[in-house]
């Protein structure tokens, strides 16, 4: 897809990430390789949402020399928060992560993302998250930047060139200030703008053949007397309840099911909250984390350490506000179906994650920090050790904990015509057969 995919004819080959010291250039490099991220704004609405709450949305890009450039209208809720309400505010953040690089087989492309490998998980270090907080501006129609523009968004994304017209469909560039990056362990690096901007990408990246990026087999057995049985049990579990629609995913009209299906299935989203920290954001701006997470019933449950970007937003910092969202998309499911390359697969001809039939969840409310030791605590890591064997590892220091979201938004795009909001009640109300099995 889009620039990670034009496979080397002779060598099925991948470009590979710098070295992780080089932290400009490697975020240069993440932002010229991905396709998608979650764009966060501040809310400006309160269908499914509330005014002031950072509210992410799964979103296409393109960039040019590290800027990231945008195909959107004014119909949309970002683009409300953004431009056209009242109370519209231009500032935002683009959260990227290496764990939507994948292989053509579903598999994270990047070791330190793949669950259930040591410790791989989207919430490991190495498994990189750049964060780039700016002001959104839309572009000027017809001039040179915007041209340029269209041209790098059809070209990574050519099911663009088939958007209505009516929904009069126009290129923001996001006018980045602030560089955010975790790509290994020691905490997040805070890259100058002008160190962003000042990598060559003329050159390609050297080639990786694409079997060292595939993942090794697996000793059930071992992982079991290491005490990870719970993973073997996931493992079972995962290979009856496939991720692929056809196998029991709800259809587009089962708004509910759907909601709990998406939460049920993925194993990571995008948390954001309102910042609270100057650096490599700026406080009261909206800040996306991509972040691993495990449902109980329908309520997605974290594990997150007080040293956290999110955490000091959340719960740590004298100002902190608890209220955030969780931003999941369809395009994350690892095992691909015909419906999925159909909605979600770029190249396709309406294939993107941009488009609706490629399902977007938001689920809004407040962050709640859980007392450890309680029921609910353990009920909650036994479902996040489950999900995420990796988190067995952490360190102890970094006084990791249990978190929850208590809902009290769900903002839907699953089809066309618009969002829907769904009522804590229906989504509530769906039991485990009701969204794993599509009935007509």
């Amino acid at each position: 897809q889009g620039k990670m995919f034009p496979f080397m004819c002779a060598g099925l080959a991948l470009p590979v990430p710098p070295p992780v010291e080089q932290k400009a250039m490697y975020a240069r490099w993440m932002v010229d390789q991905l396709n998608w991220g979650v764009l966060t704004t501040t809310s400006t609405r309160s269908a499914a949402t509330t005014v002031g709450t950072a509210f992410g949305n799964p979103y296409s890009y393109a960039d040019i020399k590290g800027v990231p450039y945008f195909y959107a209208s004014d119909q949309d809720a970002s683009a409300i928060d953004l431009f056209t309400a009242p109370t519209a505010k231009p500032r935002a953040s683009l959260a990227l992560s290496a764990a939507t690089l994948v292989l053509p087989n579903g598999t994270a492309a990047q070791p330190a993302c793949r669950i259930g490998d040591a410790l791989g998980d989207p919430e490991n270090p190495p498994c990189a998250r750049l964060v780039l907080t700016g002001e959104m501006v839309k572009l000027t129609p017809g001039s040179d930047e915007d041209n340029s523009a269209r041209v790098a968004l059809f070209e990574r994304h050519p099911s663009f060139a088939h958007y209505p017209k009516d929904h009069a469909f126009y290129v923001a560039k996001l006018e980045v200030d602030g560089v955010w990056l975790i790509n290994f362990y020691g905490g997040a690096a805070i890259i100058k703008p002008a160190d962003y901007f000042a990598p060559d990408f003329s050159k390609d990246a050297a080639p990786l053949s694409i079997t060292d990026l595939l993942p090794k087999p697996r000793d059930d057995e071992a992982r079991v007397k290491a005490g990870t049985e719970s993973l073997k049990l996931r493992d079972v579990a995962a290979r009856d309840a496939s991720n692929s629609r056809a196998k029991g995913g709800p259809w587009f009209w089962q708004k509910p099911q759907t909601a709990r299906w998406l939460v049920h299935q993925l194993e990571w989203g995008v948390l954001s909250s309102t910042s609270t920290r100057s650096d490599g954001t700026s406080v009261g701006d909206s800040f996306g984390n991509p972040y691993s997470f495990a449902d109980v019933q329908g309520v997605p449950y974290f594990y997150a350490s007080k040293l956290d970007a999110s955490s000091i937003d959340f719960f740590g910092s004298s100002n902190a506000n608890p209220r955030g969202s969780l931003a999941l998309s369809e395009a994350q499911l690892t095992q691909h179906d015909l419906l999925w390359r159909q909605v979600c697969q770029i190249g396709t001809f309406l294939g993107d994650p941009e488009d609706p039939p490629c399902a977007r969840l938001v689920l809004s409310g407040k962050m709640v920090a859980i007392a450890n030791g309680t029921a609910e605590d353990q009920i909650a890591k036994a479902a996040l050790f489950s999900k995420h064997p990796s988190f067995t590892k952490y360190p102890p220091g970094h006084d990791f904990f249990a978190a929850r979201m208590d809902i009290d938004g769900i903002w839907l795009i699953d089809m066309f015509g618009g969002a829907s909001y769904i009522t804590l009640k229906d989504y509530f109300a769906i039991k485990l057969d009701d969204y794993h099995v599509a009935t007509l």
